[in-house]
């Protein structure tokens, strides 16, 4: 059994990750004991896929989409308010995009052994990632990344909104 741990964001903003990656399944919790989201994810790489849920059963996001070795295409939430993940590896380097062209984020990933580093978005708006990878396939330690980064943007999207003044 393989696990992918680590912290994408710093000590004050950012979410932790704690996976465990089984043959056919994935299972963890991404954030913390209280606010974050538990991982439940079955796939194969013999018939292609990935499947499940991050979250729980009334607050989450579906998951579903295609997985190989070397690429992973997948919708994470709905059809209308859900994004896609695409990512690619090459050598020790794991590169992709969430979202759209405009509304979105770029992954950019180094493998160093069982070290991960890099960043999720851009060089001023962005998290980077301080993370272990033991015994998984660097894709699905990729996405399980890119999750976590885009399940923080989901949950602080309206925080700091004019329109929730207490005045």
């Amino acid at each position: 059994m393989g696990t992918v741990h680590g912290r994408v964001g710093g000590a004050i903003g950012g979410y932790d990750l704690q996976a465990q990656v089984a043959s056919n399944n994935i299972s963890g919790r991404i954030g913390g004991a209280m606010f974050g989201m538990d991982i439940d994810l079955n796939y194969s790489l013999t018939a292609g896929f990935i499947k499940g849920r991050i979250g729980g059963l009334l607050w989450g996001q579906d998951v579903q989409g295609q997985v190989s070795p070397t690429g992973l295409q997948v919708r994470v939430g709905g059809i209308v308010a859900g994004n896609d993940i695409t990512i690619t590896v090459a050598a020790n380097n794991i590169s992709g995009r969430c979202g759209g062209d405009v509304i979105g984020f770029d992954l950019d990933l180094k493998l160093d052994g069982v070290h991960a580093t890099g960043r999720l978005g851009g060089p001023m708006i962005g998290m980077s990632v301080d993370g272990f990878v033991e015994d998984t396939l660097p894709v699905i330690a990729g996405f399980l990344f890119a999750v976590t980064y885009y399940i923080y943007r989901l949950n602080h999207r309206n925080r700091g909104s004019s329109s929730h003044s207490r005045n």
